[in-house]
């Protein structure tokens, strides 16, 4: 009934609130102030094909991983993109992958959480969970910390997979088809579910230490009462920000959970954090740069509506978006006007462009990972 219902919300949604009805703008024209490099590009498998998951990759000092649909992982070194490794799993990948302290982690559909190994992709341990893992697990080297679809909040021994603490919330019966995912901070673990509810665990056994509501479900139908936060955790300075599907965009206290402010949003995607503003993109996918410490528009960019962005993140202090077509926009960071662009692939991406150091790495829908860097048109 839950899987019905979930397939529901994502029909009801398509015909209100989402972007798919929203005539997408044109590309915007303007002058650009960046040259867009490709420093390689390989073949990641069949990305997420026809499916409707997140396969967003992950990166480390080292080696960039990617997944797909057809359950294969594989491992590219960061600066040349040779293939290290790539290993076929029986396991039907869901939400991105992990990688951190040695191991590269994943959920599952059927609601397992699988680690292996960072250095060559033999499997370390394999745990069942409950029901599905629709976003990527955090670790600190020491647990495993991962967010199922029913509400649970299941923490695991890095080295064997064996449960240490559970944590459940009860969530609606109707919700969009995502979770955030949980993250590690400052000894708490924190979460945030369909009920628009944000909570923080000890770390070490799993003991709220606060929460609190972003947004209240209100209206009459199931539809109207969505509120979930899909959208990731960003913690900084003390912080925790997080957004909720219609309902509010939040800055609360890490240590007491008290906010210190709230303002309307709508998001469901990946957003970042620059040196001053917090960079979201809503669900008609205009661009918004909020003022981290009081809340307020700092601009917003109108002329990506509609392209149905994947998620906003900070590239070389600037924040970039993939669209729907498979191109890469890149934004000046104070005013918002285009600076920069380039088209990855013709069907999309399969989540939102990662960064490390100056490179942004993106997997396309169709399995094309690549790694991309600026550089000023006017340096010498």
């Amino acid at each position: 009934m839950r899987k019905l219902l979930v397939v529901a919300v994502l029909f009801l949604t398509a015909c209100s609130k989402n972007p798919n009805i929203i005539e997408p703008s044109p590309l915007p024209e303007f002058e650009a102030e960046y040259r867009v490099e490709q420093v390689w590009r390989k073949n990641a498998g069949a990305g997420v094909a026809d499916s409707r998951m997140q396969l967003r990759p992950a990166a480390t000092g080292r080696s960039v991983f990617a997944a797909d649909v057809e359950g294969h992982v594989s491992a590219f070194a960061r600066d040349k993109g040779h293939r290290r490794w790539r290993r076929a799993t029986d396991y039907r990948i869901a939400g991105g992958v992990e990688a951190a302290y040695g191991m590269v982690l994943f959920g599952t559909r059927d609601g397992e959480v699988v680690a292996l190994s960072a250095d060559n992709g033999d499997e370390r341990w394999r745990a069942r969970v409950g029901s599905e893992v629709l976003a990527a697990p955090a670790t600190d080297g020491n647990q495993v910390v991962v967010q199922t679809l029913d509400g649970q909040l299941v923490s695991l021994n890095a080295d064997t997979g064996e449960q240490r603490w559970s944590f459940n919330v009860s969530v609606p019966v109707l919700t969009l088809r995502g979770t955030s995912a949980p993250v590690i901070a400052n000894d708490r673990v924190l979460a945030a579910f369909a009920s628009g509810q944000l909570v923080a665990l000890q770390s070490a056994g799993g003991v709220q230490a606060w929460q609190h509501q972003v947004a209240e479900p209100t209206g009459r139908s199931e539809l109207d009462r969505l509120v979930d936060v899909d959208a990731n955790l960003v913690v900084a300075d003390g912080a925790v920000f997080a957004a909720t599907f219609q309902g509010k965009l939040a800055v609360v206290d890490l240590n007491n959970g008290r906010p210190y402010w709230k303002r309307d949003m709508s998001t469901h995607v990946v957003m970042d954090l620059g040196s001053s503003a917090l960079f979201v993109a809503d669900d008609e996918s205009r661009v918004h740069a909020i003022q981290q410490r009081t809340g307020d528009t700092l601009w917003r960019q109108d002329k990506l509506r509609g392209r149905r962005l994947a998620g906003v993140v900070v590239h070389q202090q600037l924040p970039v978006a993939g669209d729907q077509d498979g191109y890469l926009h890149w934004l000046d960071a104070s005013s918002g006007k285009p600076v920069a662009r380039r088209r990855h692939a013709g069907a999309g991406f399969a989540g939102a462009p990662v960064v490390r150091d100056d490179m942004l790495y993106v997997l396309g829908r169709d399995g094309a990972l690549a790694a991309y860097r600026l550089e000023p048109k006017d340096a010498s």
